[in-house]
This record gives structure tokens, sequence and C-alpha cells, in this order.
């Protein structure tokens, strides 16, 4: 009979046990589940389309943790400005625990810039560019000094690596662009095609084309004026419009926006140009490798030729796809410089 208490007891001790074991790791276990993860919630539209001019009114967020509110831990930091197009970004970052929630608001400004003061401030001396390309594969130091331009978004070669830019100028109808596409696409390489109005308008197909395979269709004004002779007060509408008329076709045919990207037409810039495109939400790009391939057609084996003996690190090349050459070269041309370890990239991406 003792022996049966005996057993009994012990049977408890070993039920007591267990359940303290058990009930302690589940309790821990809980403890450690329970530690709340943050969240963050924004009110009103997480993408906001204003225009130039007008600021954004924040419609507000809300921060919890489990039933805490932490709102108030919430750091707002923004990018917009108001007065010149773009896209930005008002980035909400809360963090408890240990743990960080971050949401984002887009916010897209447009409409039609005016004519600032300031711009009577900046000079509209016309220069022409000078790529100052060499034939050592060194980098050239180009028609302006690179540091200046890069304070109105402007470029003329890529970063000191192992990456070229293609870039095809384009302002009528006899072309072998359609060909060039299908070159590129063929090796997998996208490339920048500064389009005038006409050419866009009738080739509608192999815009959409363009689009949907990656390339960048960039602007080169709709008539292909000199610039710098419309950046002024008097002349403003006028330069609106070449750009504008760009932009408008351009999502027209593709239902999509253009990049923002853009090359002064027959290489004829001002800085007040240069700060317009800024304003403008573009950058402009020039470039550091090129050759005399505007002219009549020259030979496959000319054009590749000089290609081969302007490439350096970061190289922008200017071609005219109205070349039979460029296009009968470049097919061996991106070839060579995959073998020597380059990679093709776009000028947007600079």
């Amino acid at each position: 009979m003792k022996r049966k208490y005996i057993y009994i007891l012990i049977v408890a001790v070993l039920v007591f046990v267990l359940g303290f074991v058990l009930f302690g790791c589940n309790s821990k276990k809980e403890n450690k589940t329970n530690k709340c993860i943050p969240k963050l919630e924004l009110s009103g539209k997480e993408v906001v389309s204003l225009s130039l001019g007008n600021s954004y009114k924040e419609e507000g967020f809300k921060a919890s943790c489990g039933k805490k509110d932490i709102s108030d831990k919430v750091k707002v930091t923004s990018n917009v400005d108001y007065v010149n197009a773009g896209n930005y970004e008002t980035v909400y970052t809360v963090s408890y625990n240990g743990i960080k929630a971050v949401s984002k608001r887009y916010i897209k400004v447009s409409g039609t810039p005016i004519y600032k003061d300031s711009y009577d401030n900046i000079d509209n001396t016309m220069h022409g560019w000078w790529s100052g390309n060499k034939k050592d594969h060194t980098r050239p130091a180009g028609g302006a000094d690179i540091n200046e331009l890069k304070k109105y978004n402007a470029y003329f070669m890529g970063p000191n690596e192992k990456v070229l830019y293609l870039t095809f100028d384009e302002g009528g109808n006899d072309t072998y662009v359609k060909e060039i596409v299908d070159v590129l696409n063929s090796n997998n390489v996208k490339a920048t095609f500064f389009l005038c109005g006409q050419y866009i308008l009738d080739n509608k197909e192999l815009i959409k084309k363009m689009a949907d395979t990656g390339h960048s269709v960039g602007n080169h004004t709709d008539n292909h004026y000199s610039m710098p002779t419309l950046a002024t007060r008097e002349n403003f509408n006028k330069y609106l419009a070449e750009v504008q008329m760009i932009e408008d076709s351009y999502r027209d045919i593709t239902g999509k926006e253009l990049d923002k990207v853009y090359r002064d037409p027959r290489g004829e810039w001002s800085y007040r140009d240069l700060q317009i495109m800024k304003d403008m939400g573009y950058k402009s790009y020039f470039y550091s490798a090129d050759y005399m391939d505007f002219g009549g057609d020259v030979s496959k084996e000319y054009a590749l030729n000089e290609l081969m003996k302007r490439y350096h690190n970061g190289a922008i090349y200017l071609m005219h796809p109205k070349n039979k050459g460029n296009y009968e070269a470049l097919d061996t041309f991106i070839k060579e410089m995959k073998k020597l370890g380059f990679r093709f990239d776009l000028v947007k991406n600079i």
C-alpha cells in the first residue's frame, strides 16, 4: 500500500515538474513572440501629382506597435522641389524595439514652367560641343569642365569604369534605326536614341518596339533648332513647345512617359539652356567619342576602325544612324568591346 502511494507521489511530482517546464518554456516563447513589430500606414494617396508651384499638404500617417500608438516617433524626410518638374519622394521611418518600418509617398511635380528672372543672370552664349575624343583610349577633357556641367545635370562621359554608352541622333527618315535596333536586340544591348518630332510621328510601330525592348528614347526637340536662340524671355514658349511636343508624342504612341534625357541639336548649347532643361526635370548628355559620320556613307571597315580607335572608360558614343557604315559595323563593334571586358548601359543611368 505504501509502495502504491509512493508511485502516485512520484507521478505527481513528475507531472508538476513537466508542467512547470512546459509552462515556463511556453511563457518565454510567448514573451518572445509578443515582442511587437511596428507598423506604419499612410493616409491619403501614395502617389501624388502636383502642378508646378503648388506644395503638398501632408495627409497624415499612423504608426503603431501592437495597441501602442508610436506616431510621434515617425521621422519624415523629403526631397520634393515644388518649383522644378520631376519625380520626388517623401520617406517616413519609425523604429521601435530595434525594428524599423518604412513607407514612401511619391510626388510628381509637372506643368508648364515659367521663365524665371534668374535665367537672365545665366550666360546664354552659344557654344559648339567638342568631344576632344582621343585615339589612345584615355578619357578626354571634353568641351567643358565636367564638374561645372554636373551643376546643370549635364554629362559627356560616364564613370571611369569599363562601360560604354551608345547614343544615336536622328532627325530625318532616311535612316537605319530599325536595323540598328535589331542588331542591338540580338546582342542584348540597350541604347539611347535622341529623336526629333517628325521621325517619332512617322515611325510609331518602331517607337513602340524600342520602348518594349528597353531602349531609351531621348528628347532631341521637335524641329532641331538651335535651342540657345530660344532660351530667352521672348522666345520661351517656342522653347517649351520644342521640348513638350516630343514628350506628348511619345506618350500618345507608347502610353509611357519619355525618359528625361536630352541632347541639344547641332551640338549647340548654353549654360542657360542647360539650366532650363534641368528645371524641366531633364539631364543633358553630350558625348566623348565621335567621328565624321554625318555626311555621306562610309564603309563598314572604315566605320569599325573609327569606332575602335575611340573607346575609353565611360565613353558616350555619338553615332548617326543615317550612316550605313555605322549600322554594318555595329554588331562587330559590340562583340569586340565585350571581348575586351566592356559592358553597355543607358545614359540615363549615369
